[in-house]
């Protein structure tokens, strides 16, 4: 099967242990990227520094790093301060991190925001982020002011900046009701640009919203009811390939020792992407289902064949049991 490069998203790897062990642990998993949060980047900033997390992430062999995600970055009436330093933070990060891309959310609130209102501030942030050297993608959400990948795709055309792009979450496209066809036909190759990867359940469980099963139920890959394979295979025709982002969130996960959540969920994204990759390819070739023939080392004929072993007589004539010689 194909190598590929996976990225540990910000809940993936979440723990209480240093960043700096946890970075590392990210490297031994099998890891080539991994996000950053907010509050990671908060925490680096006011101790270690930004230079030096980037030599942490060099010596755990980290070359993809994404940023985020970003709230209100669009002009607002409930934009605080903390939003505009978070923004200060994120592209500060980025130059110094060498960043590959820096993530933004849609308008969760009530009534939310026009998306057309927020095309010139998506423009202004993602020129920003280009004279930083990272890509400005935004993830859409099924609670949010752009609740489909469908329409998010066309908010990020119709805004027309080349360094914007979409981050297709398979959590967050299916439960909003896209299926593999109408992502297909309804997102933009050109805006595509980063992809997520986790598992569900058939439906939300009881007593979840959404946001709360986005939060508490993304399943490895794999271990849930949806096509994966077919969602994978579904962004490879649209021209996405690396690196896939795995964003696992369960009670479970979390209680694993930091090392071996990241080893599992490693192990099963890179089974979907196996699975992905045969789709098409040859069927193997059965077993064989009659004995292979008798080699020329084994085979004797029968006259010649050892009693002892074929449990027969020897030239017609029978032994005697006690003393060997024939009766």
């Amino acid at each position: 099967m194909l190598e590929h490069d996976l990225l540990a998203t910000s809940w993936t790897w979440a723990g209480d242990e240093s960043i700096r062990d946890r970075v590392h642990a990210v490297g031994a998993a099998g890891f080539a990227g991994l996000s950053l949060s907010l509050d990671d980047l908060h925490e680096v900033r006011a101790t270690t520094g930004f230079a030096e997390l980037r030599r942490m992430l060099d010596g755990a062999g980290i070359v993809w790093v994404q940023l985020g995600p970003l709230d209100r970055w669009w002009t607002c009436a409930s934009r605080t301060a903390d939003d505009v330093a978070d923004r200060g933070v994120v592209l500060e990060a980025a130059a110094s991190l060498r960043a590959w891309q820096v993530v933004v959310r849609a308008d969760t609130s009530l009534p939310g925001a026009s998306p057309v209102a927020m095309a010139e501030d998506w423009v202004a942030l993602a020129g920003q982020a280009e004279t930083v050297g990272a890509q400005l993608v935004l993830e859409p959400e099924p609670w949010s002011n752009l609740p489909t990948v469908e329409r998010a795709s066309r908010f990020v055309a119709g805004a027309g900046h080349p360094n914007g792009g979409l981050l297709l979450d398979a959590m967050h496209a299916l439960r909003g009701g896209s299926t593999l066809a109408s992502i297909r036909q309804g997102v933009a190759p050109a805006t595509l640009a980063a992809v997520e990867l986790s598992d569900g359940l058939l439906h939300t469980p009881s007593g979840m919203t959404l946001a709360q099963e986005s939060q508490q139920a993304r399943y490895l890959p794999g271990a849930g009811a949806w096509d994966l394979p077919g969602f994978v295979r579904t962004v490879r025709d649209l021209g996405f390939d690396e690196p896939w982002g795995v964003e696992v969130r369960t009670p479970a996960h979390r209680a694993m020792p930091i090392a071996d959540a990241l080893r599992t969920a490693a192990a099963a994204t890179r089974a979907v992407l196996d699975a992905a990759d045969a789709f098409g390819t040859p069927a193997a070739p059965p077993m064989p289902s009659s004995p292979a023939p008798t080699s020329a080392v084994d085979f004797e004929p029968p006259h010649r064949a050892d009693p002892r072993r074929l449990g027969g007589p020897l030239d017609g004539r029978r032994r005697d049991a006690d003393t060997g010689t024939p009766a």
